[in-house]
């Protein structure tokens, strides 16, 4: 029996490199330990991609992982979502961690493109983050419990302005969508919690890839629907 092909999923980890290019910036949380963003953002799009292909793989179907960087480079925010509609791809995740002042601020949250800001896939990405979001939560609450949940929200929750990595006309979309896509801070690196349980504790490795299986598992759910 011929393996089933789902499609094209990109993913974009957030920031990278020494310099700011086309917006993005090299890096901006740090934890706790001292890890930029950058380097894990990069580490958990890894695992990610890992996780997408060896479970479509064990359910006798294929897919093509793209990302918009595979080393510590940066990549200008609309060149970033160009690489979905250069690939045609189905599903386009930017990942990134959030930092704060504040060390007990702590859980993950994901954005889609407001209404407002333009967005002609709404549906269609609303579903997908929502989705996605619960693949992550679930995933971080199976190696830690007390998470806490920021929800799913519109970028113009983010403040003045727009997530330009979500911009359709970059995404190669027109009215209807082709790319579905999201935006997600999957934690506060700057939590002492996260630190030991997702950057260094003695679990951390094995946690991070409990969390992307179940972002993964999420995500393939979605592309078999579209």
């Amino acid at each position: 029996m011929a393996t089933k092909n789902l499609g094209t999923i990109v993913l974009d980890p957030g920031h990278g490199g020494t310099t700011k290019v086309g917006g993005s910036s090299p890096n901006n949380a740090v934890s706790i330990s001292g890890v930029k963003e950058k380097a894990l953002a990069l580490d958990f799009c890894t695992i990610l991609k890992g996780e997408l292909a060896t479970q479509a793989a064990s359910a006798g179907e294929s897919v093509t992982v793209v990302m918009t960087r595979t080393s510590d480079v940066n990549v200008g925010i609309t060149a970033r979502a160009a690489f979905a509609a250069k690939n045609k791809a189905k599903l386009f995740l930017s990942l990134h961690f959030n930092g704060s002042v504040t060390p007990s601020a702590r859980g993950p949250e994901t954005f889609f493109r407001a209404k407002s800001n333009g967005n002609v896939n709404l549906a269609a990405d609303m579903a997908f983050a929502k989705k996605v979001h619960q693949g992550l939560l679930d995933g971080i609450k199976a190696v830690d419990p007390t998470v806490k949940d920021r929800g799913v929200k519109p970028d113009t929750a983010t403040g003045p302005g727009s997530l330009g990595t979500l911009n359709d006309a970059a995404l190669g979309n027109t009215a209807g969508g082709k790319c579905s896509a999201a935006y997600i801070e999957a934690e506060f690196i700057t939590n002492p919690t996260v630190e030991k349980v997702l950057i260094s504790g003695p679990g951390a490795v094995a946690n991070q890839r409990k969390v992307m299986a179940s972002v993964a598992k999420a995500m393939l759910e979605h592309i078999r629907t579209l």
